[in-house]
């Protein structure tokens, strides 16, 4: 018998909830401009598939061209989108959809089970970014126009989360252009979404158009007719953008570039809260960094109250454990902090003199590009060289889903992909993710194994969450990440541009969400 979760959320309540955006702002640059909201963003993504929406860069583009079954509100709650209701089995290992029927792809085709079916077996068969998220899918078989059965390999009652960053995809339009790759090469470039806005021009690293799909299922609202997101990666060139009016709102200007906005007039900035942080991951399978000593001297190297105040500018906080601080469910951990003389002890103990590693990191984000700096001067003065390489995420993904290639250690910024604690813990952390790109450390505990499957598996929050605890505990102490910074997510805009707001699936900006006042 299955356990009935019927949503809440009425389809006008979506539609406020969702569409609350606006198009009738004025603009700054002449009529040209009416009606269009310019995003200047150094988010540069790689790729279109929002197979790859674990990407920050990706998602940013994903979450206005597709819609996904379900989402989570402002107080992380689960509730509606192309799914107005479902099905959970009491054991937790197999759960019903069912679709609302009014929801079309931007070409007038009908979502319906079939492309939900095609979605899910897409992102198991290519085994590659989001795919992590949902592990435990076995299996989807379309039970009508409007309903879809799942059968997962084993219990997982936090599931219905994951569904909430698996975007929906047109099934007919990606087998027609599948190619040799599933559809890998086409969607890089193209959309085949049912989202709030369509993709009408793509140019890689320099912009992304979108223009209103008036065949929304939750209508139009006050969005704008156009929505344009240009990739600009200089903070100087952003800022004078903005100051300019070629762009309404700006994100990714370094915190100096951001001050010279504060209280100037017809600007504003917003802090929307997110939960990004920073990490540089250890090889903890080969190499000199698979010694757990050599890994505790190298977090103790690190400036982290330099990297807040000066890197920063104050605009966050020390990070103070595995998970980023904005979530529920962290045991109590110290924050991290520098001691030179400690790290020069354990590398003794650790027999490790003149080490030589290397870093891969993406040099175009700010904060990474002045924390490899910084890590690397601080590493000198415990006298270890750091070879520092610049890479793409996908370029990074791939040489760690080979061991074999995986660096000595990795700066990235990780999230998770929605409000679970047991969810991120669970790709990060899990052995059998060793290989897939998200085990960023290719690392193995077996105890930890064993509690992230009890986790997994716990129909009780409360019970889930002391396993999620203690797992947090243990990596910590294996000391996998070098745990560095929460940075506060500001964005300079124009006055007339509202809408900002926290989305917990959503490592940026839900943009469906803005609007000229």
């Amino acid at each position: 018998m299955l356990r009935t979760i019927v949503a809440t959320a009425s389809a006008a309540v979506l539609v406020t909830a969702l569409a609350a955006c606006g198009g009738g702002g004025q603009a700054a640059t002449g009529t040209a401009r009416a009606d269009t909201l310019i995003i200047g963003t150094g988010a540069t993504p790689q790729t279109l598939d929002p197979l790859l929406s674990s990407d920050v860069q990706t998602d940013l583009t994903s979450v206005a061209a597709y819609d996904t079954l379900l989402t989570y509100d402002d107080q992380d709650k689960l509730v509606p989108k192309l799914a107005t209701a479902w099905e959970v089995a009491p054991d937790a290992t197999a759960l019903t959809l069912t679709l609302r029927p009014d929801a079309k792809f931007h070409d007038g085709a009908t979502v319906t089970a079939t492309d939900v079916v095609y979605t899910l077996d897409r992102v198991r068969r290519l085994n590659l970014g989001i795919a992590t998220a949902i592990a435990d899918f076995k299996s989807a078989t379309a039970a009508s126009a409007t309903e879809v059965d799942i059968t997962l390999s084993r219990a997982n009652a936090g599931f219905l989360g994951a569904l909430s960053r698996i975007y929906i995809v047109n099934s007919a339009l990606v087998k027609a252009n599948a190619g040799n790759d599933d559809g890998q090469s086409w969607l890089a470039t193209h959309s085949a979404g049912s989202g709030a806005y369509q993709v009408a021009e793509y140019r890689p690293n320099q912009q992304v158009r979108f223009t209103r799909f008036d065949g929304y299922w939750g209508g139009a609202g006050e969005r704008p007719a156009t929505m344009v997101y240009r990739y600009i990666t200089e903070s100087a060139t952003l800022r004078d953008e903005l100051r300019q009016g070629n762009v309404d709102v700006a994100y990714n200007l370094v915190p100096t570039d951001q001050q010279q906005f504060k209280d100037a007039p017809g600007f504003t900035l917003t802090d929307v809260k997110g939960p990004l942080q920073l990490y540089a991951f250890f090889d903890t399978a080969s190499g000199p960094t698979a010694d757990v000593r050599v890994r505790k001297a190298l977090r103790l190297a690190y400036d982290y109250q330099g990297h807040v105040g000066n890197i920063l500018a104050g605009q966050g906080s020390v990070a103070d454990g595995v998970l980023p601080n904005t979530m529920t469910c962290r045991p109590s951990i110290p924050a991290s902090a520098q001691n030179i003389d400690e790290a020069k002890k354990l590398l003794a103990e650790a027999g490790a003199a003149n080490l030589k590693l290397t870093m891969y990191y993406q040099s175009v984000i700010p904060e990474h590009n002045k924390a490899a700096t910084l890590l690397q001067s601080n590493l000198r003065d415990i006298g270890v060289t750091l070879e520092l390489k610049s890479v793409t995420y996908p370029e990074f993904v791939k040489a760690i889903s080979d061991p074999k290639s995986a660096p000595d250690m990795g700066l990235i910024w990780d999230f998770p992909l929605y409000p679970d604690a047991t969810s991120m813990l669970y790709r990060v952390y899990d052995s059998k993710f060793v290989g897939t790109g998200s085990n960023y450390g290719q690392y193995t505990n077996p105890a930890v194994d064993a509690l992230l499957d009890k986790a997994v598996k716990a129909t009780s929050t409360e019970q889930s969450c002391d396993y999620a605890k203690q797992v947090q505990t243990i990596v910590n102490d294996d000391a996998v990440s070098m745990n560095i910074a929460n940075s506060k997510y500001v964005y300079a805009h124009k006055s007339t541009v509202t809408g900002f707001a926290y989305a917990p699936t959503h490592t940026l900006l839900d943009t469906t969400a803005l609007h000229f006042q």
